[in-house]
This record gives structure tokens, C-alpha cells and sequence, in this order.
């Protein structure tokens, strides 16, 4: 297995504004590895090898499409999608290791694995040995054995041939004489053009979408049966399912109370920083694009309780939790606020450190990296450049506690956020001494002298 490790040299973010002294942040995340062209060079073998695999009527219009999944995987591979930690890749590494030492059928020829920085709780197999796991999975499972059945559940779509399957079949229904003819129809329509194209693509849609559910089913049942094989729990497969059905439900399920832990008595809460701007029509009911579409069809996880059904009818086992991933999974949290500090996506990153404190957990670390997204909105504002950076509330959003964080955020004047920075700091500055929070307290302090 090539699992990416990190370089000697790290990355490290900067901060300068006008007469503050630029300092060298804590955080220094590696996002492009020293072996960046072994790499790259592996991704281009699986490429070929999955190309001279191509055969039939359609073999150079497969081959577009593998070529495009390949530039995908570069691309994200260059912008600094995926981190680069021993932790994780050992962690990984091991689980992987297990499961195929206990299922020999399962292709022993090396794996390319990433580690994705995004906060949602999703694991892809790209059908070419390659496969990415994103860091919100430690924010959502409880434990190594739920993550061990992800790794089991995207190994059996790679045995399976799943991907590539999947992209054979959209090419020949793409090109069949029978969707041609379906487009030409749609196009000659005088009325109702518009429906008759989103009739067109449901019912295309539909086709991919029951087919990519018949495809989850499987890889869930032989996933089980590579699980199953190795020293995990067996329960935590549908345990696993279980969590991430959560996040199909929404993952900003905590209502946060702004009013509450940004009041100080020198500087009270403005009530009207919840407000949210009036809209130019007075809309009364949410308009809802996908109306027509049903909402398991753009699920991430599609048609998932009865996954879990499945998988626990198969199942008995109790599984226990495990010391170190508790530690990985505190780790990830850390890598996962300081990621989007890095890349200033502040709307997350405030989100996730409130919602630890306000469950009562002060630590210097959330409280050190609060303060530092209040130092980095003020930086953003100042520069103009804030609104580019975080979305606008709105008011079709169907993320309501992150919509209100984010009105919340772009209400802030300037001022607003020197003065919450400044006592927000004094209230933590004899408990925390660290050098970061020191430069934070002193960064505010000079604003507001």
C-alpha cells in the first residue's frame, strides 16, 4: 500500500496586517508530500492499467471519462485537498493491513489512499486501486471498528469493480440510440421545453441512482463478509451506517446560543446581529428547487436506514470502543479546525469550536483558535475581502444553525468584532498563557488602546 507520508518541510501560514508584527502560526499542516512525484507517477500507472483494460464499442469514449477521473484526482491532489500525516496513514494502513491478511481474494497489488480534508463524513473508491477517505469520519464514527467497515465497505466496491461498471454504464445509455432520440424529442418541443428536459434527466437520474443503490447493497453485503473475517466487531457495521444517517439529517444540528457566549459586560450583545436582511419579495414558504426529486435520490448516503436493517439482521456482536481512536479522533478535530482557519472558512470553523464550548469544554485549545477566527474575521474585513470568503446567509437554507452563525458573522461591523475580540481575550488571559493566545490578546489589545 502507498499511503502518502509527510514531508520534512511543512507549510506555515502568516499573518500580517498593517502595524501588527506578521507571526508564524501553530498550524503547519502538510498538503503536498515530499514524494509528490511518486505519486503522481503512480496515478498515471493505475490510469494505464485501467485503460488497457477497455475493450468494446464504446472503449474510447470510457477512456475520456477515466481520463477525466484521473485529472480529477490530480487536481484535488495539487490544490491542496488532502492532508498528509503519519497518524493517519499508519491508522489506515493498519486497518487495511487486517482486513486483506483475513480475505487473500481481496487484490493484494498497492493501494493509493488519501486523506481528505472535508468535514463531511464520506469515504470514495475511485475504481482504480485509488481511494479517499475525508477527515469529518472522525467526527461522526465512535470508534476503529465503524471506520474498519468503511475501509471494508470501499475495498468490496473496488472487488466488485463497482466505478468502473458504474462509468461503462452511463456511456452506453448516454449514447444509446433511444436517449438520442429522447434529446432530439425533447429539443424539437415548442412548450414546455424546460419540463420536458427535467423529465428527461429524473428519468435518467433515476436509472443511475437505482443502480448505484443495488451497487451500495452489495458492497455493504460483501463488505460484511471481509469485516466479518477480521478481529472487528461486527456490529459496528450497521453502527457505522447509523452515524452517517445523522448526516444525512443535517450536520449543524446544534442550535447556538451567539447571544449567550459572546456577551460581556463592558460590550452586551447586539440583539440585532441575529437579524437577518429583509428580501426584496416577501416570501412565505421556501422554494424548493429538487421539489420533484425525492429526497433520499440526493442523499450522500442513499436509501441508508434500510442498509442499516439489513446489515443488523446479519449481525450480533457488541463492539467496544478503542482508547487510540478517541485519541485520533481529538486529533482529527484539531486538524480539522485548524484546516479551516488555514483556508479562512470561518462560518465551519466558528461553528464546530462553539458547539464544544457551549457543551462546556474550555480548553486553551478551543479557546485559543476562537480567538483566532475572531482575529482572522477582523483581518478579513478589514481587507474587504470577508464576504468572498463566507457564504451569505439565506433563506432558503436548509442548515438553519449554520444560516444564523453566518448571519450573525457578516452583521459584525469592523468595530464589532475589535471590541467581542478584545473581551473575549481579557476574560481567558489569566488562565491561558500559551505564546499563540499571548499575540491573539496583545493583536486586540493594540486595536482597541
Amino acid at each position: 500500500m502507498l499511503f502518502l507520508q509527510p514531508m520534512k518541510k511543512r507549510l506555515s501560514l502568516k499573518i500580517a496586517l498593517g502595524f501588527f508584527t506578521a507571526f508564524q502560526c501553530s498550524f503547519a499542516q502538510v498538503f503536498i508530500p515530499e514524494n509528490k512525484q511518486q505519486i503522481l507517477e503512480k496515478i498515471d500507472v493505475n490510469y494505464d492499467f485501467q485503460v488497457d483494460l477497455l475493450e468494446g464499442k464504446y472503449k474510447s469514449k470510457i477512456k475520456k471519462e477515466y481520463k477525466k477521473r484521473k485529472e480529477l484526482i490530480v487536481e484535488a491532489f495539487l490544490d491542496s485537498t488532502f492532508i498528509f500525516d503519519n497518524k493517519y496513514s499508519n491508522f489506515i494502513t493498519s486497518i487495511v493491513g487486517e482486513v486483506k491478511v483475513k480475505n487473500p481474494t481481496i487484490n493484494q497489488t498497492e493501494d493509493l489512499i488519501f486523506m481528505n480534508r472535508h468535514l463531511d463524513p464520506n469515504a470514495s473508491c475511485f475504481g482504480n486501486n485509488t481511494f479517499m477517505f475525508n477527515l469529518g469520519l472522525f467526527h461522526f464514527l465512535e470508534n476503529e471498528d465503524e471506520f474498519a467497515f468503511i475501509v471494508c465497505h470501499e475495498l468490496a466496491h473496488q472487488y466488485l469493480n463497482h466505478v468502473n461498471e458504474s462509468v461503462k454504464i452511463r456511456v452506453e445509455k448516454l449514447n444509446s440510440k433511444e436517449y438520442k432520440r429522447k434529446i432530439r424529442d425533447a429539443r424539437l418541443t415548442i412548450y414546455g421545453r424546460n419540463k420536458a428536459g427535467m423529465k428527461l434527466l429524473k428519468e435518467l437520474s433515476y436509472g443511475f441512482l437505482k443502480n448505484s443503490r443495488v451497487k451500495e447493497y452489495e458492497a455493504d453485503s460483501l463488505g460484511l463478509i471481509f469485516f466479518q473475517k477480521t478481529k472487528y466487531n461486527a456490529s459496528a457495521s450497521y453502527k457505522a451506517l447509523s452515524r452517517l444517517k445523522t448526516f444525512d439529517d443535517g450536520i449543524f444540528n446544534t442550535n447556538i446560543k451567539i447571544d449567550s457566549i459572546f456577551n460581556f459586560n463592558e460590550y452586551k450583545f447586539k440583539n440585532y446581529w441575529l437579524e437577518e436582511e429583509e428580501t426584496l419579495f416577501d416570501i412565505e414558504e421556501k422554494v424548493d428547487d429538487l421539489k420533484w426529486w425525492e429526497k433520499d435520490s440526493i442523499k450522500t448516503h442513499p436509501d441508508i436506514e434500510n442498509r442499516i436493517k439489513k446489515l443488523k439482521s446479519s449481525v450480533s456482536k457488541a463492539s467496544n470502543n478503542s482508547v487510540s481512536f478517541e485519541d485520533l479522533k481529538a486529533y482529527a478535530f484539531k486538524d480539522q479546525i485548524n484546516t479551516l482557519l488555514y483556508f479562512n472558512q470561518l462560518d465551519l470553523a466558528f461553528y464546530l469550536l462553539l458547539e464544544k464550548i457551549q457543551q462546556g469544554n474550555t480548553s486553551d485549545f478551543l479557546i485559543t483558535k476562537l480567538a483566532q477566527a475572531l482575529q482572522k474575521t477582523y483581518i478579513t474585513k478589514s481587507e474587504h475581502i470577508f464576504g468572498e470568503r463566507i457564504p451569505q446567509s439565506s433563506p432558503f437554507a436548509t442548515e438553519k444553525n449554520l444560516n444564523a452563525l453566518r448571519t450573525f458573522l457578516h452583521n459584525l461591523e469592523i468595530k464589532d468584532v475589535r471590541k467581542i475580540g478584545f473581551y473575549f481575550c481579557q476574560e481567558y488571559a489569566n488562565k491561558i498563557k500559551s505564546e499563540e493566545f499571548t499575540q491573539i490578546n496583545q493583536f486586540f489589545t493594540k486595536l482597541n488602546q
